[in-house]
């Protein structure tokens, strides 16, 4: 990668210390946040709620960026700056984590090393509590999806790691190929509602209930592993925003579409049963007012189809990674050479998007939120500061080193490899498809991930080391800690959130 950069959204469920159970985040919290921002000098100022402007919703500031909510006060979610370097990445890292903290202990609470909350429920009186007031929720309850099957604080590691254009299929498709190995070091969620699940990863399968019901075949279908590997771009937007698949809206010309989930009263609906793609043929399209839903005859306006459109839509795929990029010049952008290169599926688009972008980077969704405590400490401080930089590493390595895991992912049929995922979900290091053990396929792309990276950096591989050492990640030693406890399952659980707090390295 020629100057690769990296960025991560790191989630985080809040539980309180006294009760164990999930912790909604007070005002006061982000007002003790942008002090902490205060004081180091780095210019902050308040995320505010798009439909309900009083809210606070999150602190941007210059050094780390956004620190704020995924989608309820009792679920944070720091989306940091790029850095040109994993070390400086570990940097912010820290200061965010600790930040965070202080602001948390104020009102006894704690970030809490677990990739779902245990004992949050997931039904409409929590969701109610919880949910963070963003304007896009009301949509995708409208289009069947059931917003409750997230509220219980499912949390991930997010790396972002920076490619070319002429990369960025081969390398979201390493990262996807590669799931089963992100799960199985990182699963850290099995128990859900105070109860053990059948996932070691329990996380992953809320697709399911949320989109189950959706008015749209293709949503849930971009939440599974993509069918075949990708070859090119046009693929993959044929898959991503093609056939069974339908838009999901359009935003009011003018309105800043970077924030996606704060869009408020801008939404557009077309009309029909588009896709992505059939929406861009049109010269023009009708659509109506989303805020005008309820009423019998909502205003309708009259679109012309724009690039813009599809940018926008880049995170609505749900699966393992995702290639994520910004555009310019989008009022040139070539839309008819665009869409006939991906109906002839060529390597045309890339040359469009070299042209036309700004940058690209690649999104990975697998890793489950890991975070240092008193354990993993007495495991060793290498051990316990590697933690949460570990994905990005993992990730970065195998970047940097893509055609060596490519030659190593194109040993298997694509299926075994959607498998070994579904499995690593369940099993964690324990599963196996065929005569492929997750534990081996593992041990493979680390190996191969540490060979991407330079000798300053491989410490950030001690976390996973360890993990396939004692061959137990965070839900192995979860299960365990549950099963010795002698006072009952839901007693075990609320004594294992609170010895889940995690410690500052």
């Amino acid at each position: 990668m020629a100057n690769p950069t990296f960025g991560v959204e790191i989630e985080k469920p809040v539980s309180s210390k006294t009760t164990a159970q999930s912790h909604p985040v007070s005002q006061k919290f982000f007002k003790r946040l942008k002090n902490a921002a205060d004081k180091r000098n780095v210019k902050p100022h308040y995320h505010f709620s798009d439909n309900k402007p009083k809210v606070i919703l999150g602190v941007v500031s210059n050094d780390l960026g956004e620190q704020g909510l995924d989608n309820g006060f009792n679920l944070l979610e720091s989306s940091l700056n790029y850095q040109y370097s994993l070390s400086d990445l570990q940097k912010a890292v820290g200061i965010d984590l600790k930040s965070t903290q202080e602001a948390l202990s104020s009102e006894g609470a704690t970030i809490t090393n677990m990739s779902i909350h245990p004992l949050c429920k997931r039904d409409m009186k929590t969701y109610r509590k919880m949910v963070a007031p963003k304007g896009i929720y009301k949509y995708i309850w409208h289009r069947g999806w059931d917003h409750t099957a997230g509220i219980d604080a499912r949390a991930q590691n997010s790396p972002t790691t920076g490619v070319s254009v002429y990369q960025a299929v081969d390398a979201v498709s390493v990262i996807i190929a590669a799931g089963a190995a992100f799960i199985a070091l990182f699963a850290n969620g099995p128990f859900e509602e105070g109860k053990k699940s059948i996932y070691k990863e329990a996380r992953l399968n809320m697709w399911n209930k949320m989109m189950g019901h959706s008015k749209v075949k293709g949503d849930l279908m971009t939440t599974k592993f993509p069918p075949h590997r990708f070859k090119n771009l046009a693929q993959y937007f044929n898959w991503m925003f093609g056939k069974d698949t339908q838009i999901y809206f359009v935003l009011a010309r003018n309105n800043n579409s970077s924030d996606y989930k704060n869009i408020g009263d801008k939404i557009l609906i077309p009309k029909g049963n588009l896709s992505v793609l059939e929406y861009l043929s049109k010269k023009k399209w009708v659509s109506y007012w989303f805020k005008e839903i309820d009423k019998k005859n909502p205003k309708e306006e009259m679109l012309t189809p724009s690039i813009s459109d599809l940018e926008i839509l880049q995170y609505t795929q749900f699966t393992g990674a995702r290639i994520r990029f910004k555009l310019k010049n989008q009022n040139n952008f070539p839309i008819d050479d665009f869409l006939k290169a991906c109906k002839e599926e060529s390597n045309k688009v890339e040359d469009i998007f070299d042209e036309f972008g700004e940058y690209f980077y690649i999104e990975g969704r697998d890793p489950g939120a890991n975070f240092p405590d008193q354990e993993i400490l007495g495991a060793g401080e290498k051990i316990a500061k590697s933690v949460v930089i570990s994905p990005s590493a993992i990730q970065a390595g195998l970047l940097n080193n893509l055609q060596g895991v490519s030659r190593y992912i194109n040993q298997f049929p694509w299926s075994q490899l959607s498998n070994l995922r579904e499995v690593a979900a369940k099993d964690g290091l324990q599963g196996k498809v065929v005569d492929l053990t997750i534990e081996e396929f593992t041990r493979n792309i680390l190996d191969l991930a540490s060979e991407g990276l330079n000798a300053e950096e491989q410490w950030m591989l001690a976390y996973p080391r360890w993990v396939l050492e004692t061959k137990q990640n965070g839900a192995d030693r979860a299960i365990n800690f549950v099963r010795k406890h002698k006072k009952g399952s839901l007693n075990a659980i609320v004594d294992l959130v609170k010895q889940r707090k995690i410690v500052l390295v």
